[in-house]
């Protein structure tokens, strides 16, 4: 009797024993795959939010680079604000005054409208001021004799403008950043077509000399090697004559000395060879 309540008691008591044994095995598996998963998640996660903060950096770094640039652009640009108006406006000039060329001859003043102004009072051989959109007072006046020391030579040249041949002048200063892109294509301009204009001679004149300046004139002459003659104008007194009113400065005469055409600004190289050409037809 005795013994079969513990055996009994063994056979409920097996089944109670071994099940939640299995039980715990089992859930503890499902819980390290779990916990692995949810690791991995967790590092996938991570990775994925360092990823996007890296990029986050890196575009605001970009973004301040590219706003470094724009800025550093703008005050390029504001630094040559003032030299682009004023190289407009003389294109517009000189523009107009070609276009007038075009269609009327150099030897009629009348033809752009001068006629009608009144020369002020200078003395004799002496150009009035020009005014940058007004008639030309000087349209019509003889230039007088011009003289100077050419740079090249070292030696006096005294120019008689009524000798019978026809003459560009271009008056420039050589600190001049429009004077500075003129000179050099017109030197190799003039060099390769001086022989097709033979009654016509350009003539330079440079002026405004500052040996102050930080980039002294004679370097640049000699680097430069113009293949006409630079006359010196120290002391602006051929400047004056001319009646010189902003560099460059371009006077145009014909054989007896007659100021044709005045032009404040910049020319373009076909520019100057359509007034070439327009002077060498000129009857001497």
């Amino acid at each position: 009797m005795d013994s079969e309540p513990q055996d009994s008691s063994n056979e409920v008591t097996e089944p109670a024993t071994q099940t939640p044994s299995t039980i715990d095995v089992t859930s503890g598996a499902e819980k390290s795959r779990s916990s692995n998963a949810a690791r991995g998640w967790l590092i996938a996660l991570a990775v994925g939010l360092v990823a996007v903060f890296a990029m986050q950096v890196f575009t605001l770094i970009s973004a301040s680079r590219t706003d470094e640039q724009i800025t550093a652009l703008e005050e390029q640009i504001d630094s040559v604000g003032i030299d682009v108006e004023d190289v407009q406006v003389s294109v517009n000039a000189v523009d107009q005054k070609v276009d007038d060329l075009a269609t009327d001859s150099l030897i009629a003043p009348s033809a752009s409208g001068a006629s009608a102004a009144v020369a002020p009072s200078v003395p004799a051989g002496t150009l009035p001021q020009f005014e940058q959109g007004q008639p030309d007072a000087a349209l019509g006046m003889v230039l007088g004799e011009v003289s100077g020391v050419d740079y090249y030579s070292e030696t006096e040249m005294n120019i008689d403008p009524s000798d019978g041949t026809a003459r560009a002048w271009l008056i420039w200063a050589h600190w001049c950043p429009h004077c500075q892109r003129e000179l050099p294509p017109l030197s190799d301009w003039y060099t390769e077509n001086a022989d097709l204009y033979p009654n016509v001679e350009l003539i330079s004149v440079t002026s405004s000399i500052d040996p102050a300046r930080g980039n002294p004139l004679e370097p640049y002459l000699d680097e430069l090697q113009l293949p006409f003659p630079a006359i010196l104008d120290p002391d602006l007194a051929l400047a004056e004559q001319f009646g010189l009113s902003a560099y460059p400065f371009w006077v145009f005469t014909s054989g007896d000395g007659t100021t044709l055409l005045r032009v404040a600004g910049f020319l373009e190289i076909d520019q100057v060879a359509e007034i070439f050409a327009q002077l060498e037809a000129m009857p001497s």
